[in-house]
């Protein structure tokens, strides 16, 4: 299942595929077509293996209603207008009352607002399958974003930067390239499940990656390519991509 939240700089954790060429509008438009389907076919999964797991009719609608709750509880919790404001004015003189302000209340947020997709996911799995299977998976990864982008005052942000005065600007295209090169992972993946997956679907999601870093490294921080590697590896090493990667 594909959940994203963006409504802080600092999460942004998805996994996909592109195929780094240009295409034409006509294939756009297949492509984009062929992934929705594969998305809805993704959800029919998820919500059958929620009747049958929880027995219940209703759980599934109360788990994509706590998902669509998590902007919410973020906003609740950060003032987005504030973050923002001092976002622009983040530079080597303001990057440590930045970041000593802000860390520790997105981390505790975080936890606090994807908890309820926790629970409520875990009713919906079947019995003994993996934990990268829950739907809120990469969600849960985010705290760990989190202690990454926070190290050092941000050091991943300002690393490779011409001038130490403002974080590079390969972060603020980071969502940008994440969503290209995840355009059509569902699709790729034949709308498969990630305990699924074979040599087939870890190629598409290595591809993904190598789609990522080659952004990264040409816009000047390649060391960003850390942040993705965050739910990457993890799925790498609870599927069994292990095997192939």
């Amino acid at each position: 299942m594909r959940f994203y939240l963006a409504p802080l700089v600092f999460a942004a954790l998805s996994i996909g595929i592109y195929d780094c060429k240009p295409t034409s509008e006509e294939s756009n438009e297949l492509n984009a077509s062929e992934e929705r389907n594969a998305i809805e076919q993704l959800k029919e999964h998820f919500e059958d293996a929620c009747i049958r797991n929880s027995r219940s009719t209703v759980t599934y609608a109360e788990v994509m209603e706590a998902v669509s709750e998590t902007t919410a509880c973020f906003g609740a919790n950060v003032d987005y207008g504030e973050f923002l404001a001092d976002w622009r004015r983040l530079n080597s003189d303001t990057r440590g009352v930045f970041f000593a302000k802000y860390c520790p209340l997105i981390k505790n947020t975080t936890s606090v607002c994807l908890e309820p997709v926790e629970e409520l996911s875990k009713l919906c799995m079947d019995p003994g399958a993996q934990r990268v299977e829950a739907p809120d998976f990469p969600l849960y990864l985010l705290p760990k974003v989190v202690d990454l982008v926070c190290q050092g005052n941000g050091a991943i942000l300002f690393a490779n930067s011409d001038s130490d005065e403002r974080p590079t600007s390969c972060f603020e295209n980071y969502f940008s390239y994440i969503q290209r090169c995840m355009k059509n992972f569902v699709s790729e993946t034949g709308a498969k499940s990630r305990q699924d997956y074979g040599e087939l679907e870890c190629r598409v999601l290595q591809k993904s990656r190598e789609c990522v870093q080659k952004k990264l490294s040409d816009c000047g921080n390649a060391g960003l390519i850390q942040v993705f590697d965050v739910p990457y590896q993890t799925i790498v090493q609870e599927t069994k991509c292990r095997h192939f990667i």
